[in-house]
């Protein structure tokens, strides 16, 4: 079990709760912009058009002969830049007013048009084309008239939205970031203590207890759930083990007294197929001895008060002695035992004699299982904060569907049935490699035949 990392950590309920309230927050505001901008862009347009309409039926009802004075007076009560107006000759020549240019295209049709681009109107030091509202009107003697009003209002109330939208967003959004990484804090904090906790459960420390807080909300619920069920499971546990080891205790003296007698028989002067029976039996009894020492072995390996006396070690040591003892072995066997393992490995914390029996049970594996002329290499390497150890042969290997079981006890693969054992190796190996806290796997060399036993040593 590990810590998520940062960016699993953003997959948290309250980091997608933030975001949809982000996306929602930023969708409803686009979409009430959207509709401000269009109902103030329609009252705008609507009230140009009354305005445009209203002078064009008053101009309409001076004459002619008066027409150039009446505009040119009209001036004084327009604002500048934003209503306009321009006079024509029939032929386009311009006669007065800020539209300088006349729009041929402008329909003749008494209604008012929104142009967005096409009418020059004169503001001043410069000349512009800008959207605008228009109206042309044809007089009686020819000439045309077209009334504008500036369009450009609209462009910058629309501006002026999406400045208060910004702002909006800005003033929402980031006050809620800030309050939301600091109210995300204290929960994670929490759940990295209950993470830490459950580690140490599923390293064997059944006595644990999830932490508990005074707020007794959802999180607290649901650990004192947890902790009535690790009461109970750690008192079956308890009783399960106390009636299997004391089955094994109470057998070995029964089975000590048998093999005292078979001991004795063996030193009469028995002859033929009876001393044969005798020292059959005399075997049986000693590999049935030895299961119930290995059991209650892995009984006491898994009482996790024995990490209280866990002291740092080097690892070169410890490999390089299980090294010079089985070497020699190997090589009676005709086999090649080598040892890697860097100078600037850093040290482990636990118990070195029990890793160092780990390792024996690990190489005795490899001897046993790698035909003469294999090769069987131990090696070590740093990896970031953690030291792998690794145990490698050439040998028959495990199948993939043992993998997972070899570990059990008593367990023995379909491969190794004819070898002598007791099938509690490995299982002494992964309870003593439980009781440090590291991890174990087991797995195919890169040269695809044999089995490669690693494991994972955090260093302290």
């Amino acid at each position: 079990m590990c810590l998520p990392n940062r960016a699993e950590r953003w997959r948290s309920s309250s980091s997608r709760l933030i975001g949809l309230y982000a996306l929602f927050f930023v969708a409803w505001g686009a979409v009430f912009t959207g509709v401000l901008y269009w109902e103030i862009s329609r009252y705008l347009g609507t009230v140009a058009e009354r305005t445009l309409m209203q002078r064009a039926h008053y101009y309409q009802k001076v004459d002619d002969a008066n027409l150039a004075a009446e505009l040119a007076a009209s001036e004084a009560y327009s604002i500048p830049g934003i209503d306009a107006y321009g006079l024509f000759e029939a032929n386009g020549r311009h006669i007065a007013g800020d539209l300088l240019k006349l729009r041929s295209s402008l329909p003749d049709d008494g209604r008012v048009h929104y142009l967005e681009r096409g009418l020059s109107i004169a503001v001043p030091r410069e000349e512009q084309t800008r959207s605008s509202h228009a109206l042309l009107l044809h007089r009686n003697d020819g000439r045309i008239l077209i009334l504008a009003r500036d369009g450009g209002s609209i462009s910058a109330v629309g501006g002026i939205i999406e400045q208060a939208l910004f702002w909006g967003l800005s003033l929402t959004l980031i006050p809620g970031l800030i309050g939301w990484q600091l109210l995300r804090r204290r929960p994670l904090k929490r759940v990295q203590r209950l993470q830490n906790c459950t580690e140490r459960i599923v390293s064997g420390n059944l006595g644990e207890r999830l932490p508990l807080s005074n707020r007794r909300d959802e999180l607290d619920m649901l650990a004192n759930a947890v902790n009535v069920m690790l009461e109970h499971i750690e008192q079956l546990m308890l009783e399960v083990k106390g009636v299997c080891d004391g089955i094994a205790h109470d057998l070995r003296t029964p089975l000590t007294r048998l093999r005292a007698r078979l001991h004795q028989l063996q030193h009469l002067q028995l002859q033929g197929s009876d001393a044969q029976a005798v020292s059959l039996a005399m075997e049986e009894s000693e590999a049935i001895m030895l299961r119930f020492q290995g059991l209650l072995r892995i009984s006491e390996l898994e009482d996790t008060r024995r990490r209280s006396g866990f002291e740092r070690f080097d690892v070169h040591t410890l490999l390089h002695q299980a090294h010079e003892f089985f070497e020699p072995m190997a090589n009676e066997r005709g086999q090649t035992m080598t040892l890697q393992v860097p100078a600037d490995l850093p040290p482990l914390s636990g118990d070195m004699p029990l890793l160092f029996e780990a390792l024996v049970n690990l190489l005795d594996n490899a001897i046993k299982f790698t035909p003469p002329g294999g090769a069987i290499q131990i090696s070590a390497a740093g990896q970031g904060s953690e030291v792998l150890i690794k145990v490698c042969d050439n040998g028959r290997g495990i199948p993939a569907t043992e993998r997972d079981s070899v570990t059990r006890r008593l367990y023995r693969g379909d491969a190794s049935r004819q070898e002598p054992g007791h099938g509690l190796g490995l299982s002494l190996v992964a309870a003593i490699v439980r009781m440090h806290g590291y991890s174990l796997a087991i797995d195919v060399p890169p040269t695809g035949t044999g089995t490669c036993v690693s494991i994972r040593c955090p260093t302290p």
